[in-house]
């Protein structure tokens, strides 16, 4: 069988301005969807490196604050 994967996400990386852009297809447009999608590749990637369901627990729990509020500067709001 042969599957055809139509919803993507694209990332792109301004390490110099510790930025990162998301670019979605038209066709994810549901954002539990995509919010299942970047934590999967998130959790795929941290155990493609190695790391310890512990040190995934640590890493998220360290840096969560980095990602939500109601600051400009926060990541998510950036996006």
């Amino acid at each position: 069988m042969t599957e055809k994967y139509t919803k993507s996400i694209w990332l792109r990386a301004d390490p110099d301005n510790h930025r990162v852009k998301l670019t979605f297809s038209d066709d994810l447009t549901d954002k539990r969807e995509i919010g299942y999608l970047l934590s999967a590749a998130f959790f795929a990637y941290a155990a493609g490196q190695g790391l310890d369901k512990q040190e995934v627990m640590e890493m998220v729990s360290s840096h969560y604050d980095e990602f939500t509020g109601d600051d400009g500067e926060r990541l998510f709001n950036r996006l």
